[in-house]
Parts: structure tokens; sequence; C-alpha cells
């Protein structure tokens, strides 16, 4: 058999496999993750369903749409139907299966002024809170330009349309949003305990497209601050500086959320994406990264001012504040 011969039987076998199919070794069975498919599949699943719509109003949330309900939503808490927990003392080869189903790709489509062709806006990441369809993730990936449409994938390509936004915390950035599941029960995960400092998390995200990449680390710290980290508390101590939630509520004063900063990487594209104990349960959500700059007032050692990035996950405190009956 020739070189293009084997090269053809290649390319025939990652058509015929799903999207993210295991691998056939006993040893490993890891899953092998297609990323320029799963862009598109994501572009020309959500694509039909905006153009296939009955009406306007029954098509995937809009942009503009989805910043009105951002406001009307803010502070806002959803009841959680009862969900199956996720078994304790995984490995974490094990987690990483278990729970990949239920962490998704969440993004938008938006057509240009120069075709009519779709064209892929954001991406982010974003998990399952339930099987009939709640989906956590940032309330900044939905502050996106007009005219774009958002839409979920799962990690075996199917897309849904997100419906409508439940509940958000501009100052947390973390919002609840529900999705037309078509009567598809959806995998959904559980909700930890709060990690200590020096607890090891794992982090599952698609940084810049890379889908469904896994990081390790540990809780580093939890803190409160501004979001311009300029304007950030020197103070050590623990106390919450105010803030208000939005213009017509400006009378309701309510604490500055907490941090929770981990070690494990991240970058642009794993925004929302779940942060896991050991256990496989939920205990934050990627938000942000904070990088410091070099210092040019410590010219006799150049190791002074190096930068350092910190990495700002919305904490499990946030995320609970979203939801009601959470004791």
């Amino acid at each position: 058999m020739n070189t293009s011969h084997k090269a053809l039987l290649v390319l025939l076998a990652c058509l015929i496999f799903p999207l993210v199919e295991n691998t056939s070794s006993a040893e490993t069975q890891n899953p092998v993750v297609d990323d320029v498919a799963l862009a598109e599949q994501f572009v020309e699943g959500l694509a039909a369903l905006v153009e296939n719509a009955p009406s306007k109003t029954q098509r995937t949330l809009e942009a503009g749409n989805a910043l009105r309900l951002l406001a009307q939503t803010e502070g806002t808490t959803i009841q959680l139907p009862d969900r199956q927990h996720v078994p304790a003392g995984m490995t974490e080869e094990s987690l990483y299966q278990r729970v990949m189903p239920a962490v998704v790709v969440i993004g938008s489509i938006y057509k240009c002024d120069s075709c009519n062709d779709w064209h892929l806006g954001s991406m982010a990441s974003g998990w399952l809170l339930s099987d009939d369809g709640l989906v956590v993730t940032n309330h900044h990936v939905f502050t996106e330009e007009a005219h774009h449409y958002f839409g979920v994938m799962t990690s075996d390509g199917n897309v849904f349309a997100v419906r409508s936004i439940l509940a958000s915390d501009r100052d947390g950035d973390a919002a609840i949003a529900q999705l037309d599941t078509r009567g598809v029960v959806l995998p959904s995960l559980r909700l930890g305990d709060p990690a200590a400092c020096g607890d090891a998390v794992v982090v599952i995200s698609h940084p810049a497209g890379r889908f469904y990449s896994l990081t390790r680390g540990v809780v580093s710290r939890y803190h409160c601050h501004d979001a311009d980290p300029a304007t950030m508390a020197t103070s050590g101590g623990a106390s919450r500086t105010p803030r208000r939630r939005n213009s017509d509520r400006a009378s309701r004063i309510t604490p500055a959320p907490v941090w929770m900063s981990v070690t494990a990487d991240y970058a642009v594209g794993s925004s929302g994406g779940p942060v896991f104990n050991s256990s496989g349960s939920v205990i934050g959500m990627v938000s942000r990264t904070y990088a410091t700059q070099p210092s040019k007032n410590h010219r006799r050692h150049d190791s002074f001012g190096n930068q350092m990035v910190f990495k700002d996950c919305v904490s499990l405190d946030t995320i609970l504040g979203l939801i009601e009956n959470t004791n």
C-alpha cells in the first residue's frame, strides 16, 4: 500500500468516527478531539437552528436580547431540580471521561455584510447544571455584538439553541441560561463543597479553540476586589467592599463577590469552564486572568518584577447565589 492510499484511509477514518471518540486502546481509552470538525459542526448546527426556526421569536437567543435579559435577571435566583450525584473517589482519567459530556461549548454565529455565509463569532466554555438544559457560563460571554446568535454544543456535536437567560450576576461574572433541549435528557454536573486553599483542582475548558483541554492545579487563594485591578484593595483583611447591582436597584447594597484564584492554566476560550475537585464536583468556574507588569524600579535584580498571571475564577459562593434552596 503506497503513502497516498494510507493517507486516504486515515482521512476516511476521521470522517467515519464521531467528533469526539474514544481510542481503541484498552490501556488509554482517551477521547480524541477533532478541533476543526467541532468548530465547523457548531457553526453548521447553530445556523440550521436559526434559519429553520418557525419565527424570529423562536430563534436562538440574539445578542441584543441577551443584554436585555442580563439586565432583567440581575440578582434573580432559580430553583434547581434534583440531580444525580457524581460518584466520589474517581481517578483523574475517569473524572475526565465522566464529566466531559456535561462540559459544553457556548458561542455565537453572525452574518457579515459581504456574503450570505454564517461566521463563527465568540467561542467560550460552559457546563450543564441540570438534565433539562440549565447551562452555566460567565456573564461576559453573553455581551456580544448585535445580531450574534448564541448556541451550545455538547461533546458529541449536538447543537442546542439558547432560549433565555434566567439568572445573572454581573459583578460575579456568572449567568444561568435555559437551552431548548428538544426533549433530549442531557448529562449534568454536581455542585461540590467549597475547596480549601491548597486543594487540588481540575479545569476542563476550550482554550483558543483547543476543545476539552484538561489542566491541573490547586486553589491559590480567595479574595475580593473591584473589577478594575487598578482599584484592588491593598488591605490584607477579609472585609468585603460594597457594590451596587444595577441602576434600578440602586438602593440595594450587596457585598463584593468573592473570587477563587487557581494555578491550573487556561486562556481565551476557557471562560465559563468548570473547576472540579478530585471527586468531579464543580467548585468554581473560569472567569479571567490578570497579569502583573514588570517593574522598572528594581534595577539591581532582574528577577524582581517578572510577570505573573493570576487566574481568577467565579467562586462556588457566587454560583450558589444564583440558585435557591442550596443549603
